[in-house]
């Protein structure tokens, strides 16, 4: 790493733990940023702006008014590469943090903050965007801490438009763990979603920041779902960040988390050309060290956790459409192996555990009868025919447009097809990310057709009996990826930026108010149990597992008596 590229991370360190403190303390609270008035010298804040002839940017930083001013004269193409920083903050491993600060700005613009931690391997946190305006605002947070740290970072990132923002009355103190009122599930039916787990596991995708920061999320999480999926701890860019240094910090808070509350952790993902790690990428690698690189980190990741994670997304979309035509993806990993690197990936991974089970993960794979379906189809089929391969992930990303166009929502038919030819190969069918976004702006329209996607998707896996899992990606709109993805689209989640469960919700549980618990219908009449033998049946009993084999004995028994009784009805009669 460059010095310039360390200070930038350094700064963004910095500027999440900034965020924490910059909330107002209590009397007697300890306060970690000693100048967060502005009343003297603004040492130890500083400014960065890059410098770079493709990305310039300028800010310059004065205390003044009892206030700390950034005034940008460029803010360069990068939205988030001007930063106001503070160095220096002692944080304590598994401590909660309070921030706080005021915030203003000369027009409406929108800002983030985060906490920075460590230096090889470093670690950002990006905790909060928030949007300030002319009038000052007061922005509060708590943050969990992970790691000892006695230099970590507060970082604002102010963006790309010009002008000015000032910061004041900035706090970090340590508090408390909350204390939560008792759990009350939002679900018209009374019951949470994962009291069908028998039928269907219900899953959510957790991320670090927004676990470190929201005690309530987790309450929701911890009581309506039955799994939880590391959104991006477990990525390759994050878990190994020098080659051979493994860092499992996030993910050990996170595995640690669900096991206390009785929650199924998936593994995700091992192999993936996405957030892999510059030294990867830029390094130039024979075939043979890329087979090496790639065993060395399924074996560190899956040794590591090794009984603890029941299921592993093995390979994560390794197929692409071009022109029409879908076929291997063109990744790192693809151009320097070739396209056994998949077989190869899974081979190691069925190594590493036999006992787990392992999937092939992509989007855009639901429909049976798409060109990118089929051709994941063939791949998970290879796969299986060579015993490599136990379940198929299909994300489930699915959108209305801004203007009220469907183009995005699923053929339903289709994709219980898809499920179903999975089941004839014997592959099981897990919904991994399942999301679906709204181009804005919202209305009830849209709404409407969220809400029976939710519906159809959810009804297609509890039809089918080789799916068993259903996880949407991410639970509420606070903490979406998709605004910073899609910039058109949002409220792609079941829960809303205020945590509170959206019509999308209820339709989840509409759809499971029809089951019992067990997977029978409610209203339903239970079969009979089977007979089973008692001790004056003469030892003689019908298989109670088998309802065609009693019924079969009883009709014989009955027909061979009718036959001696007619016989003997007959020999009477003739004498």
């Amino acid at each position: 790493m460059t010095s310039s590229k360390t200070t930038i991370f350094k700064f963004a360190r910095f500027s999440s733990l900034a965020a924490l403190c910059l909330w107002a303390a209590p009397a007697g609270a300890q306060n970690l940023i000693t100048n967060g008035t502005f009343d003297a010298d603004s040492a130890p804040w500083w400014p960065h702006a890059s410098s770079t002839e493709a990305n310039p940017a300028d800010n310059t930083l004065a205390a003044a008014d009892g206030q700390l001013c950034a005034t940008m004269t460029a803010g360069g193409k990068n939205p988030w590469d001007v930063i106001v920083g503070y160095s220096g903050i002692a944080l304590t491993k598994g401590q909660r943090y309070r921030v706080a600060f005021n915030a203003s700005a000369d027009v409406e613009r929108t800002i983030k903050f985060k906490v920075g931690l460590g230096d090889t391997p470093y670690t950002d946190y990006f905790i909060k965007t928030v949007s300030v305006g002319v009038d000052q605002r007061l922005i509060e947070y708590t943050y969990l801490n992970l790691r000892d740290d006695a230099m970590a970072q507060f970082q604002l990132q102010i963006g790309s438009l010009p002008g000015k923002i000032c910061v004041d009355n900035v706090v970090v103190e340590p508090v408390p763990e909350p204390t939560l009122d008792a759990y009350i599930t939002p679900s018209t039916t009374g019951k949470p979603l994962k009291n069908w787990s028998a039928m269907v596991k219900m899953g959510t995708a957790v991320d670090t920041p927004i676990f470190l920061s929201s005690p309530k999320h987790n309450q929701i999480v911890a009581n309506e779902f039955s799994a939880v999926t590391p959104a991006n701890s477990m990525k390759m860019n994050l878990i190994q960040p020098a080659r051979g240094t493994f860092d499992f910090t996030d993910t050990d808070a996170l595995l640690a988390w669900a096991e206390t509350n009785s929650l199924e952790f998936r593994g995700h993902p091992l192999i993936w050309h996405t957030q892999a790690p510059g030294w990867l990428t830029d390094g130039t690698f024979t075939e043979q060290e890329m087979i090496d690189i790639m065993y060395a980190h399924i074996d560190g990741v899956m040794t590591k956790y090794k009984g603890r994670i029941p299921y592993w997304d093995v390979v994560n979309e390794a197929i692409n459409v071009v022109d029409g035509v879908a076929d291997y993806r063109k990744t790192f990993w693809h151009d320097r192996i070739g396209p056994k690197f998949i077989e190869l990936a899974f081979a190691r991974a069925r190594m590493n555990d036999p006992a787990a089970k392992l999937l092939y993960n992509d989007y855009n794979s639901e429909k049976k009868g798409d060109v990118k379906g089929d051709r994941v189809f063939e791949l998970v089929k290879g796969l299986k025919e060579k015993g490599l391969i136990d379940a198929v992930g299909l994300q489930g990303h699915f959108y209305i447009l801004p203007n009220g166009g469907t183009e995005g929502v699923p053929n339903y038919q289709a994709i219980r097809d898809n499920m179903a030819r999975y089941n004839d190969i014997g592959v099981q069918v897990h919904i991994t990310e399942c999301d679906f976004r709204i181009g804005k702006p919202l209305d009830a329209n849209k709404t409407e057709v969220q809400n029976k996607f939710f519906t159809e998707m959810l009804q297609a896996c509890v039809d089918a009996p080789n799916c068993d899992h259903f996880t949407v990606w991410g639970l509420s709109d606070v903490d979406s990826w998709v605004p910073s993805t899609f910039k058109e689209y949002d409220y792609a989640h079941i829960y809303d930026a205020n945590l509170v469960a959206k019509p999308a919700y209820q339709a989840l549980s509409q759809v499971f108010a029809k089951y019992n618990p067990d997977g029978t219908l409610v209203g339903s009449t239970p079969p009979p149990p089977a007979p089973t033998a008692k001790e004056d049946d003469g030892g003689c009993s019908v298989n109670p597992h088998s309802s065609r084999g009693g019924s079969w004995l009883a009709t014989a028994l009955a027909l061979f008596g009718i036959t001696v009784l007619t016989r003997r009805v007959s020999k009477r009669a003739r004498s």
